[in-house]
């Protein structure tokens, strides 16, 4: 996701969890929250209110799963312990163990030899999204890059995962609890140009529960925003981006997909803070992870990127006149450890724009600088390790008036900072800009 930001343009779940007993099962309950909300409420935790140990002194991920499995009500969680080869045990023991057609609540068991039957397994977590043809799901595990970790779209039967521990090896539900209930997909903060008509850049924000209210907020050039305008329900869209100008009228555009249809979308942008009338873009893009990318090819207009989970190639899509893209062009290779960040901008200075990437292994934050065809260059590392912890990295405008583009991104706790661009690749201290921004509706 794939790192635990994927797409994401993320924020987290509004449930609020008790953690008083890290290992101890709520009651049963038909009303009781479903493993996928639970487990996204949990995601930037670190291991403490979980590990049966006290301590970040073992692999906790079969912890955080039980626990877990344990609040939304599932029966027997006693038969689990620290071992990730518990939860096969349990699968055995109460028919539950599976290796097709993953449910949303399942846990998933990843093993380098081939078998779990030996008593062995690497890793596991909870799937909390499964694909309309169920090739693909999402996952939040515990230990992952040290914290409670949401993984984007991967193809387990393909075993592109993004953990580096082995193949999907099977799922096991839990007993007792019917969670077909997908967790609300995090709610995209997305870097957008200037929507309102006054010269800065805006910021758009939206979750997908609810109505799912798409909101503008008025960048006010100084690394804050104004008053918030309200642009209506979202609910039946996923996937916002800033996507630049794609309609060829001078402003910047927003892209979204239909959940329903796998439609891509475009937004015209207009100068009143509101989106104009849409330009469909046809279906198939439900599951692709596409990001909006200020001009990439030197033509003036916004692009798409995506990335091929099957490959790990990098795609762009470059942007046309009329709210249309053209031919894809390959623009990098071994992407599929990587997560874009959404329209980056000119970050190195050079009067071209980049792409920023977070490292999923290592939670660094690279940018890749453009060469204004389409291409990139040598990547610059811009952070150190953390960024994976962060629910969403966007970009493409000057937020703070310096004449530089800058980068802004939320943490899982709902803070969100802008970081100043220093036109090397590099990024200045960083501007707080408060909470609440994992809103819900």
């Amino acid at each position: 996701m794939s790192s635990s930001l994927r797409n994401k343009l993320v924020s987290l779940a509004a449930l609020t969890v008790a953690a008083t007993s890290a290992l101890g099962a709520a009651p049963a309950s038909a009303a009781a929250p479903s493993v996928a909300s639970i487990a996204m409420s949990q995601v930037g935790n670190d291991c403490s209110p979980y590990n049966s140990m006290g301590a970040c002194s073992h692999a906790w991920c079969a912890d955080f799963a039980r626990w877990v499995w344990g609040q939304a009500g599932a029966d027997n969680t006693s038969v689990l312990n620290a071992a990730a080869a518990s939860f096969y045990t349990y699968g055995k023991q109460y028919g539950t163990f599976h290796t097709t057609a993953p449910q949303v609540g399942d846990a998933v068991l990843y093993d380098n030899d081939g078998s779990v039957a030996d008593g062995e397994a690497n890793h596991v977590n909870l799937v909390v999204k499964v694909s309309a043809d169920g090739t693909k799901i999402q996952t939040v595990g515990g230990n992952e890059s040290r914290g409670v970790r949401y993984r984007d779209w991967f193809d387990w039967k393909t075993n592109t995962n993004p953990l580096n521990a082995g193949r999907v090896m099977g799922f096991i539900s839990p007993k007792g609890v019917v969670d077909t209930t997908e967790a609300d997909e995090p709610a995209p903060v997305s870097a957008v140009g200037d929507l309102t008509g006054d010269g800065k850049p805006d910021l758009l924000a939206r979750a997908d529960s609810g109505s799912g209210t798409l909101w503008i907020y008025p960048g006010a050039g100084n690394g804050h925003f104004g008053a918030r305008i309200d642009n209506g329900s979202w609910s039946g869209m996923e996937r916002v981006s800033g996507v630049g100008d794609v309609t060829g009228d001078g402003r910047a555009d927003v892209a979204a997909v239909e959940k329903s249809t796998g439609k891509l979308w475009i937004y015209p942008g207009q100068t009143n803070g509101h989106l104009g009338a849409r330009v469909d873009n046809s279906g198939g893009w439900g599951d692709i992870r596409i990001t909006g990318s200020k001009d990439l090819n030197g033509d003036g207009r916004g692009d798409l990127l995506a990335v091929e989970e099957s490959t790990g190639k990098l795609w762009m899509y470059p942007g046309q006149a009329n709210g249309h893209f053209g031919a894809r062009v390959q623009a990098g290779t071994s992407w599929d450890e990587m997560t874009p960040v959404g329209s980056a901008g000119d970050l190195t200075g050079d009067g071209r724009n980049d792409v920023a990437a977070v490292e999923d292994a290592t939670g660094k934050l690279f940018v890749y600088p453009g060469l204004g065809n389409g291409q990139l260059g040598a990547r610059v590392q811009a952070g150190t390790g953390g960024w994976d912890e962060m629910t969403s990295i966007s970009g493409a405008g000057d937020y703070t008036g310096d004449g530089k583009d800058d980068l802004i991104a939320r943490e899982g706790n709902g803070k969100l900072w802008i970081y100043p661009g220093q036109d090397n690749g590099q990024l200045g201290a960083r501007i707080d800009n408060g909470g609440g921004w994992n809103f819900t509706a």
